[in-house]
Protein backbone atom coordinates (compact mmCIF):
# COMPACT_ATOMS: atom_id res chain seq x y z
CA UNK A 1 0.00 0.00 0.00
CA UNK A 2 1.37 3.40 -1.02
CA UNK A 3 1.41 5.89 1.83
CA UNK A 4 0.77 9.59 1.25
CA UNK A 5 3.32 11.97 2.67
CA UNK A 6 1.47 14.61 4.80
CA UNK A 7 3.98 17.23 3.68
CA UNK A 8 3.03 16.61 0.03
CA UNK A 9 -0.64 17.16 0.86
CA UNK A 10 0.16 20.38 2.71
CA UNK A 11 2.25 21.64 -0.21
CA UNK A 12 -0.60 20.86 -2.58
CA UNK A 13 -3.08 22.82 -0.45
CA UNK A 14 -0.72 25.80 -0.21
CA UNK A 15 -0.27 25.82 -3.99
CA UNK A 16 -4.02 25.54 -4.54
CA UNK A 17 -4.68 28.46 -2.18
CA UNK A 18 -1.89 30.49 -3.75
CA UNK A 19 -3.19 29.99 -7.30
CA UNK A 20 -6.82 30.67 -6.37
CA UNK A 21 -6.12 33.86 -4.43
CA UNK A 22 -3.70 35.11 -7.09
CA UNK A 23 -6.34 34.53 -9.77
CA UNK A 24 -8.90 36.49 -7.74
CA UNK A 25 -6.42 39.37 -7.48
CA UNK A 26 -5.59 39.32 -11.19
CA UNK A 27 -9.29 39.22 -12.09
CA UNK A 28 -10.12 41.98 -9.56
CA UNK A 29 -12.45 39.78 -7.56
CA UNK A 30 -10.11 41.00 -4.83
CA UNK A 31 -9.42 44.66 -5.56
CA UNK A 32 -6.32 46.66 -4.54
CA UNK A 33 -6.67 47.76 -0.92
CA UNK A 34 -8.84 44.77 0.05
CA UNK A 35 -8.08 43.40 3.51
CA UNK A 36 -7.73 39.62 3.32
CA UNK A 37 -9.32 37.81 6.24
CA UNK A 38 -7.85 34.36 6.74
CA UNK A 39 -11.05 32.99 8.29
CA UNK A 40 -13.10 34.01 5.25
CA UNK A 41 -10.54 32.65 2.80
CA UNK A 42 -10.46 29.41 4.77
CA UNK A 43 -14.22 29.04 4.44
CA UNK A 44 -14.28 29.95 0.76
CA UNK A 45 -11.43 27.59 -0.16
CA UNK A 46 -12.68 24.91 2.24
CA UNK A 47 -9.32 24.26 3.86
CA UNK A 48 -7.66 25.01 7.18
CA UNK A 49 -6.04 28.35 7.94
CA UNK A 50 -2.47 27.00 7.90
CA UNK A 51 -2.11 26.61 4.10
CA UNK A 52 -3.91 29.95 3.66
CA UNK A 53 -1.28 31.69 5.78
CA UNK A 54 1.53 30.04 3.83
CA UNK A 55 -0.10 30.98 0.54
CA UNK A 56 -0.45 34.62 1.64
CA UNK A 57 3.20 34.67 2.69
CA UNK A 58 4.13 33.43 -0.79
CA UNK A 59 1.89 36.06 -2.40
CA UNK A 60 3.64 38.69 -0.29
CA UNK A 61 7.02 37.51 -1.60
CA UNK A 62 5.66 37.77 -5.16
CA UNK A 63 4.36 41.32 -4.47
CA UNK A 64 0.65 40.61 -4.91
CA UNK A 65 -0.14 41.48 -1.28
CA UNK A 66 1.58 43.22 1.61
CA UNK A 67 1.35 42.69 5.34
CA UNK A 68 -0.06 45.54 7.43
CA UNK A 69 0.89 45.52 11.11
CA UNK A 70 -2.69 46.02 12.29
CA UNK A 71 -4.83 44.87 9.38
CA UNK A 72 -3.04 41.72 8.25
CA UNK A 73 -2.60 41.03 4.55
CA UNK A 74 -3.84 43.60 2.03
CA UNK A 75 -4.00 43.39 -1.78
CA UNK A 76 -1.29 45.65 -3.24
CA UNK A 77 -2.06 48.60 -5.46
CA UNK A 78 0.37 49.88 -8.11
CA UNK A 79 1.62 53.38 -8.80
CA UNK A 80 2.49 54.87 -12.18
CA UNK A 81 6.24 54.25 -11.84
CA UNK A 82 5.71 50.59 -11.03
CA UNK A 83 3.44 50.08 -14.04
CA UNK A 84 6.00 51.79 -16.31
CA UNK A 85 8.77 49.57 -14.95
CA UNK A 86 6.72 46.41 -15.47
CA UNK A 87 5.98 47.34 -19.07
CA UNK A 88 9.65 48.18 -19.75
CA UNK A 89 10.70 44.74 -18.51
CA UNK A 90 7.93 43.13 -20.52
CA UNK A 91 9.03 44.88 -23.70
CA UNK A 92 12.65 43.82 -23.22
CA UNK A 93 11.68 40.19 -22.65
CA UNK A 94 9.08 39.82 -25.36
CA UNK A 95 11.09 41.57 -28.06
CA UNK A 96 13.91 39.11 -27.37
CA UNK A 97 11.42 36.23 -27.34
CA UNK A 98 9.98 37.23 -30.72
CA UNK A 99 13.44 37.52 -32.25
CA UNK A 100 14.47 34.09 -30.99
CA UNK A 101 11.12 32.44 -31.78
CA UNK A 102 11.35 33.49 -35.42
CA UNK A 103 14.09 30.95 -36.03
CA UNK A 104 13.20 28.37 -33.38
CA UNK A 105 9.43 27.96 -33.46
CA UNK A 106 8.02 24.64 -34.64
CA UNK A 107 5.13 23.84 -36.95
CA UNK A 108 3.09 23.05 -33.84
CA UNK A 109 3.84 26.52 -32.44
CA UNK A 110 2.67 28.10 -35.69
CA UNK A 111 -0.52 26.05 -35.66
CA UNK A 112 -1.24 27.09 -32.06
CA UNK A 113 -0.73 30.79 -32.82
CA UNK A 114 -2.97 30.49 -35.89
CA UNK A 115 -5.68 28.81 -33.80
CA UNK A 116 -5.47 31.55 -31.18
CA UNK A 117 -5.77 34.34 -33.76
CA UNK A 118 -8.76 32.66 -35.40
CA UNK A 119 -10.42 32.34 -31.99
CA UNK A 120 -9.85 36.01 -31.18
CA UNK A 121 -11.28 37.10 -34.54
CA UNK A 122 -14.46 35.12 -33.87
CA UNK A 123 -14.83 36.55 -30.35
CA UNK A 124 -14.29 40.11 -31.57
CA UNK A 125 -17.02 39.56 -34.15
CA UNK A 126 -19.34 38.33 -31.40
CA UNK A 127 -18.35 41.17 -29.06
CA UNK A 128 -17.37 38.74 -26.29
CA UNK A 129 -14.57 40.76 -24.70
CA UNK A 130 -14.43 38.76 -21.50
CA UNK A 131 -13.32 35.59 -23.29
CA UNK A 132 -10.59 37.25 -25.33
CA UNK A 133 -8.09 37.92 -22.52
CA UNK A 134 -7.15 34.24 -22.09
CA UNK A 135 -6.38 33.94 -25.80
CA UNK A 136 -4.38 37.18 -25.68
CA UNK A 137 -2.36 35.71 -22.83
CA UNK A 138 -1.84 32.46 -24.70
CA UNK A 139 -0.58 34.29 -27.81
CA UNK A 140 2.24 35.95 -25.89
CA UNK A 141 3.10 32.87 -23.84
CA UNK A 142 3.34 30.63 -26.93
CA UNK A 143 5.87 33.04 -28.45
CA UNK A 144 7.88 33.11 -25.22
CA UNK A 145 7.93 29.33 -25.04
CA UNK A 146 8.79 29.08 -28.75
CA UNK A 147 11.92 31.14 -28.07
CA UNK A 148 13.39 28.08 -26.41
CA UNK A 149 14.76 30.27 -23.61
CA UNK A 150 13.64 28.65 -20.35
CA UNK A 151 14.85 31.48 -18.12
CA UNK A 152 13.13 34.09 -20.25
CA UNK A 153 9.88 32.11 -19.96
CA UNK A 154 10.11 31.81 -16.19
CA UNK A 155 10.71 35.52 -15.69
CA UNK A 156 8.24 36.47 -18.42
CA UNK A 157 5.38 34.50 -16.93
CA UNK A 158 5.72 36.38 -13.64
CA UNK A 159 5.79 39.74 -15.43
CA UNK A 160 2.79 38.87 -17.58
CA UNK A 161 0.72 37.92 -14.55
CA UNK A 162 1.05 41.51 -13.38
CA UNK A 163 0.34 42.85 -16.85
CA UNK A 164 -2.91 40.87 -16.97
CA UNK A 165 -4.08 42.66 -13.82
CA UNK A 166 -4.02 45.84 -15.88
CA UNK A 167 -5.09 44.36 -19.21
CA UNK A 168 -8.15 42.70 -17.68
CA UNK A 169 -9.83 46.06 -17.17
CA UNK A 170 -8.29 47.76 -20.17
CA UNK A 171 -9.82 45.17 -22.50
CA UNK A 172 -13.22 45.42 -20.88
CA UNK A 173 -13.32 49.22 -20.84
CA UNK A 174 -11.90 50.13 -24.27
CA UNK A 175 -12.37 49.30 -27.94
CA UNK A 176 -8.70 48.62 -28.70
CA UNK A 177 -9.18 44.89 -29.19
CA UNK A 178 -9.29 45.08 -32.97
CA UNK A 179 -6.08 47.14 -33.11
CA UNK A 180 -4.27 44.68 -30.83
CA UNK A 181 -5.52 41.75 -32.88
CA UNK A 182 -4.33 43.32 -36.13
CA UNK A 183 -0.90 43.88 -34.58
CA UNK A 184 -0.78 40.26 -33.44
CA UNK A 185 -1.55 39.12 -36.99
CA UNK A 186 1.40 41.17 -38.28
CA UNK A 187 3.73 39.69 -35.65
CA UNK A 188 2.58 36.20 -36.56
CA UNK A 189 3.18 36.89 -40.25
CA UNK A 190 6.80 37.86 -39.56
CA UNK A 191 7.31 34.82 -37.34
CA UNK A 192 5.99 32.51 -40.08
CA UNK A 193 8.41 34.08 -42.55
CA UNK A 194 11.18 33.45 -40.00
CA UNK A 195 12.26 37.08 -39.98
CA UNK A 196 13.88 37.75 -36.56
CA UNK A 197 14.42 41.50 -36.91
CA UNK A 198 10.96 42.21 -38.33
CA UNK A 199 9.35 40.02 -35.66
CA UNK A 200 11.22 41.89 -32.93
CA UNK A 201 10.41 45.31 -34.40
CA UNK A 202 6.70 44.53 -34.74
CA UNK A 203 6.51 43.13 -31.21
CA UNK A 204 8.26 46.22 -29.81
CA UNK A 205 5.91 48.56 -31.69
CA UNK A 206 2.88 46.59 -30.46
CA UNK A 207 3.96 46.60 -26.81
CA UNK A 208 5.17 50.20 -26.86
CA UNK A 209 1.75 51.30 -28.09
CA UNK A 210 0.09 49.26 -25.33
CA UNK A 211 2.36 50.81 -22.70
CA UNK A 212 1.77 54.38 -23.87
CA UNK A 213 -1.98 53.90 -23.96
CA UNK A 214 -2.11 52.36 -20.47
CA UNK A 215 0.12 55.09 -19.03
CA UNK A 216 -2.09 57.78 -20.57
CA UNK A 217 -5.10 56.23 -18.83
CA UNK A 218 -3.31 55.97 -15.49
CA UNK A 219 -2.25 59.61 -15.66
CA UNK A 220 -5.93 60.56 -15.87
CA UNK A 221 -7.06 60.56 -12.24
CA UNK A 222 -10.69 60.45 -13.35
CA UNK A 223 -10.20 57.27 -15.39
CA UNK A 224 -11.81 54.17 -13.84
CA UNK A 225 -8.69 52.10 -14.59
CA UNK A 226 -6.47 54.62 -12.81
CA UNK A 227 -8.67 54.64 -9.72
CA UNK A 228 -8.82 50.85 -9.50
CA UNK A 229 -5.13 50.15 -10.13
CA UNK A 230 -4.03 52.66 -7.50
CA UNK A 231 -6.61 51.46 -4.97
CA UNK A 232 -8.60 54.72 -4.99
CA UNK A 233 -11.91 52.86 -5.20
Amino acid sequence: MIQTNPDDKQTSLVEKAYQEIKEWIIRYDLKPGTHLKITQLSEKLQMSQTPIREALSKLEQDAFVFRHLQQGYVVRSMDLKEVEDIYDVRIALEVTAAEEAATRMTAADQEELSRILEGVAILIEKGEKGKILKLEQDFHMVIMEASGNRFLCEIGKGILERIWMIQNLNILTTDHLLIAHQEHVKVFGALKQREPQTSADLMKRHLQFAKEYIISRLKNSDDFLSKLITGSI
